[in-house]
């Protein structure tokens, strides 16, 4: 019987970024996934990744709201607005972990609109952000 300290279930992005958090703090992990990691259903995403960042004048408070009111206010507010507040840093981590995010014209990180925002906050790789 394999013994770890702590046992993910799913190799998308949200489990491989959970398992490395944990290694980082020194646990001994384990991934579980009915697929290959490149199968997982983060690979097939092809939109981007939502967040709020504070130096295109956008606050991860409307990011929250933009959120709350796409789940028809039926998501956990709680939940959503920690994810909120965590997004801007997890994607420049993501940046600085080799993601080779799309620029705009100036070199920062690219954005695209999507639905539901009234803000462009979607961070992505041309259409195979999951990939990246």
């Amino acid at each position: 019987m394999l013994d770890h300290d702590i046992l993910i279930i799913g190799a998308g992005l949200a489990g491989m970024r959970a398992a490395l958090s944990a290694k980082e703090q020194g646990a001994d992990v384990a991934v579980v996934s009915k697929v290959h990691p490149v199968r997982s259903h983060s690979n097939a995403a092809q939109g981007g990744i939502n967040a709020a960042l504070t130096d295109r004048g956008d606050d991860w408070r409307d990011h929250a709201y933009d959120t709350i009111k796409g789940s028809d206010f039926l998501g956990d507010q709680d939940a959503i607005a920690l994810m909120c507040q965590e997004a801007g840093d997890e994607v420049i981590a993501m940046e600085h972990m080799g993601a080779i995010f799309n620029r705009d014209e100036e070199g920062r990180l690219g954005t695209r609109a999507f639905g539901g925002q009234r803000e462009a906050r979607t961070f992505f790789v041309a259409d195979f952000t999951g990939q990246a």
